[in-house]
């Protein structure tokens, strides 16, 4: 019987919406916004987690990197970091003889933006806001970097500062027009390099500023960056633990450093070590807080949205105050006019909450396509809390004019022009 009353109640109200089709449009359009923004927000916030979980997974999850201060914090590094000892080369060698540690080494780099950021050119082509970096063999092994066309450079190539270089996939492309690179030589600060290998695309490919340095770098021997840099001293350790011995490396790091260092028992430590469940826990806050901004002004939207129902089931109850009446009349109970109302509402804001998924879904669509960048992945979860929440509103608006609809007195109703 229930369930006749709910399809009885469920075609009236569709009736209903669809001979004002117009004004439920306008009703439910803070629903529709609202709905769309959850949905929106959640498919960013859920590509970006996938996409940083698959960048993490590329750079490898056992690797660590330790420098002097927090290089990829929120803030700035504060008098106290800047005044610490720089890391040495023979720190990473000291690292790479721990028995946790896979492979490791001390690297050295200059960034676009330097005050003697590095010049690449092949003929009169010049690379674009090149990254270089100096290493041995074992900053390619750490870092998880695969080559798609040559090889990495040797250790005997890197003990004697041979000119020979890895190039990032776009390097390639735009001094050489092919990633068919390796043979081919070319200038770093007027100094000829030969290209002996060119890596794959990066995984954070567009994700993040500076996250896919990778693409546009030359990797050159320690011995060679040296010479192209004597003065350079800024080391930053990269470390690949033994499967396995990730927790147990960073301990061994991290109690050798201070020992290094010279770090007394009752201080905290000078440098700073990076760890992949680290970097996962600061993206984490960084969507989090991305999230705590934008669903509230969702909500908001929504509670427009919530309103706007309320007013218009006002509206209906007065226009249909006769009906009611006969209804009444002809033996319908207080609870049917309240399901009648009620399901009607729903109806309305339902509708809402799928045409701002539909809404939703093709935005992310176009942004995937538009920005390759900005990865957006819809989550079946946040389909279903989208509806929920929009049906669940229409529940909570329409149960006053429900309630007010069921309480009407049948013989005044009926006497109601």
């Amino acid at each position: 019987m229930l369930f006749l009353s709910i399809r009885e109640s469920l075609g009236q109200a569709l009736a209903t919406i669809g001979a004002h089709k117009f004004r439920s449009l306008l009703t439910i359009l803070g629903v529709i916004i609202g709905t769309t923004s959850v949905i929106l927000v959640s498919s960013v916030v859920t590509g970006l987690e996938e996409g940083f979980a698959a960048m993490v997974e590329r750079f490898g999850t056992s690797t660590v990197f330790v420098s002097k201060f927090d290089f990829g914090g929120p803030r700035e590094p504060t008098f106290e970091e800047r005044q610490r000892r720089d890391l040495t080369y023979e720190d990473g060698l000291a690292v790479a003889a721990l028995p946790s540690v896979a492979a490791a080494t001390a690297c050295l780099g200059k960034w676009p933006g330097s005050r003697d950021a590095p010049i690449i050119k092949y003929r009169d082509r010049q690379a674009n806001n090149p990254v270089l970096r100096g290493g041995d063999p074992a900053f390619l092994e750490a870092r998880n970097m695969q080559i798609l066309v040559g090889r990495y450079y040797t250790e005997v190539e890197s003990r004697h500062g041979v000119a020979v270089a890895v190039i990032g996939y776009d390097m390639a492309e735009t001094l050489f027009g092919t990633t068919e690179a390796a043979g081919n030589e070319f200038t770093i600060n007027g100094q000829i390099f030969r290209v002996v290998g060119v890596l794959e695309k990066s995984a954070a490919r567009g994700m993040f500023p500076g996250a896919n340095w990778e693409d546009n770098c030359a990797i050159v021997p320690h011995a060679a960056f040296r010479r192209l840099y004597p003065r350079e001293k800024n080391y930053m350790i990269v470390a690949k633990a033994r499967d396995g011995q990730l927790d147990r490396m960073v301990d061994d790091i991290t109690q050798l450093l201070r020992k290094r260092r010279n770090v007394p028992f009752d201080k905290a430590d000078d440098f700073y070590v990076s760890t992949p469940n680290a970097e996962k826990e600061g993206f984490g806050k960084i969507t989090l807080a991305l999230a705590a901004i934008v669903v509230p002004i969702s909500g908001m939207a929504l509670l427009i949205g919530g309103i706007g129902v309320l007013n218009i089931m006002l509206v209906s109850v007065t226009e249909r105050t006769k009906e009611i009446g006969t209804r009444r009349a002809l033996g319908a109970r207080r609870r049917d006019i309240i399901l009648q109302f009620l399901i009607e509402a729903m109806s309305l804001t339902g509708l809402g909450g799928c045409i701002g998924l539909l809404a939703g879904l093709g935005i992310s669509a176009i942004l995937n396509v538009a920005f390759p960048g900005l990865p957006s992945s819809v989550s079946a979860f946040w389909v279903v809390v989208g509806l929920a929440v929009s049906v669940g509103i229409g529940l909570v608006a329409g149960l006053f004019p429900a309630i007010k609809a069921a309480y009407l007195d049948p013989a005044e109703a009926l006497r109601y022009e």
